[in-house]
């Protein structure tokens, strides 16, 4: 994600904390079911399921709306780049990386009107194959 153009350079991306103030991104794990597929020699096809969010500023007016979900479409565009360029996050030994993508369009989950601000989000998936 460090590499991405699409973030804005004051957000960094935190694990499982998501900032109150804009502009902020985080990681949160999503509970899967972690193997895809087993082969017969015990490797396996595993999957993370995540979802990417952000904290963002927030009005009624459709415009807001729709430039943040612009955002994850350009976002999920990102994910499926980095797949066919081979781009993937490095993984511990034993482990590759295959594929990164979205797997649901970006939405408003939580909007603070007082505050004008709302978390918008993506689930998305990482599939890597992994030694025995």
């Amino acid at each position: 994600m460090r590499t991405c153009p699409l973030l804005d350079e004051d957000g960094k991306v935190r694990i499982h904390f998501l900032w109150e103030t804009p502009i902020a991104y985080v990681i949160e794990e999503v509970p899967a079911e972690p193997i895809v597929k087993r082969y017969v020699d015990g490797s396996s096809i595993r999957q993370v399921l995540f979802m990417f969010a952000s904290r963002d500023g927030y009005d009624k007016s459709a415009i807001q709306t729709m430039l943040s979900s612009n955002f994850y479409e350009k976002l999920s565009d990102w994910f499926e780049q980095q797949t066919l360029k081979g781009s993937l996050p490095n993984l511990p030994q034993g482990m590759e990386s295959q594929k990164i993508e979205a797997i649901s369009t970006g939405y408003a989950l939580k909007a603070d009107e007082p505050k004008k601000i709302a978390r918008y989000q993506i689930q998305c998936k990482l599939t890597y194959y992994k030694e025995r």
